[in-house]
């Protein structure tokens, strides 16, 4: 079984809702199948045009998916723009995607009531992501909820050219969503989203996450009332990192006297550091020696050529574009 999943390198590296919802489902999913992890930078030119932004991006998440990635680990890391007929099998779909089909995206609904001057890629974002997917034959994709509609949309796309070229030749994936991963709080305590713009961003150095963590939105209760833990967003984020030992110690400290707020988030970011601290020493030494990022993403940009370079050949075939 093949799993793909990817992560664009439109912001400022991995935050904990890219971690928790994208990155541990996807090694838990692949562990035993071929696994494929992929830099969606085709999709960042929605909205990125600066270059250097772009770059420094790139490197950033690049470096951060490698240092979370543990080292034997048999998975493939690729960049999307590196794939020589990502575009041309993209433009093969497009001539089998409905325009009403289009106009149901919740991304291009979202940018529509956000900004009226959308560029086209915007538009064609789904029919671009189809083609990241089914063109490696992929089985399952692992998804949060809100990004569900674009895998129907990539299941709709490859059932439409099977029928019109009566073949079964595109696989239709497969979504898997964690629903618990739904209840991840941001730190303004409503659900962790990029229009809030509350995330907790993994590799921050450590005065930026003590400083993000300690802006945690908490309840009013002075620091002699006992707390409720599940009721407070500080312990929601703990129950990621903390075993359930340390759980109920800390749920204990809440009900009882003196234990403040300050003290549980202060706790949380000695969880996150103790957590993901080989990590960001490895994201360390990558940033130091890109080098050693490049050389990785050449050996998976090898790879994942290669399959999609024959599927693409094969669709040519199928469509009469290639005899």
């Amino acid at each position: 079984m093949r799993i793909l999943t990817g992560v664009k390198p439109t912001w400022n590296g991995m935050h904990l809702w890219n971690y928790l919802w994208m990155y541990l489902p996807f090694i838990e999913k692949a562990k035993w199948n071929e696994g494929f992890l992929f830099l969606p930078d085709f999709h960042s030119l929605t909205s990125v045009h600066d270059p250097e932004i772009m770059q420094r991006n790139k490197h950033r998440l690049a470096a951060e998916l490698f240092a979370l990635m543990p080292e034997d680990a048999p998975f493939t890391i690729f960049e999307q723009s590196k794939m020589s007929h990502i575009n041309d099998m993209s433009w093969i779909l497009s001539s089998v995607t409905p325009y009403s089909l289009m106009l149901r995206a919740h991304s291009f609904k979202d940018s529509q009531n956000k900004n009226s001057d959308i560029n086209m890629a915007v538009f064609n974002y789904p029919i671009l992501m189809a083609a990241d997917i089914i063109g490696y034959d992929v089985d399952v994709v692992p998804v949060g909820k809100d990004q569900k509609q674009h895998l129907e949309f990539t299941r709709d796309i490859a059932g439409n050219f099977n029928r019109l070229y009566n073949t079964d030749f595109f696989k239709l994936p497969e979504p898997y969503i964690d629903s618990n991963l739904e209840l991840i709080p941001g730190t303004d305590g409503r659900k962790m989203s990029k229009s809030y713009d509350n995330f907790i961003w993994i590799f921050d150095d450590e005065k930026t996450l003590k400083k993000k963590i300690m802006s945690i939105v908490t309840g009013s209760e002075s620091l002699e009332d006992p707390k409720d833990p599940e009721s407070c967003n500080v312990y929601a984020l703990m129950k990621f990192f903390a075993s359930d030992t340390q759980l109920n110690t800390i749920a204990d400290k809440y009900r009882a006297w003196w234990y403040w707020y300050g003290h549980a988030k202060l706790e949380l970011l000695d969880m996150m550091l103790t957590y993901f601290w080989p990590a960001r020493e490895k994201y360390q030494k990558y940033m130091d020696n890109y080098d050693l990022v490049q050389e990785k993403l050449d050996a998976g940009n090898d790879i994942a050529e290669k399959i999609h370079c024959k599927k693409y050949e094969e669709m040519k075939k199928i469509v009469w574009l290639s005899v």
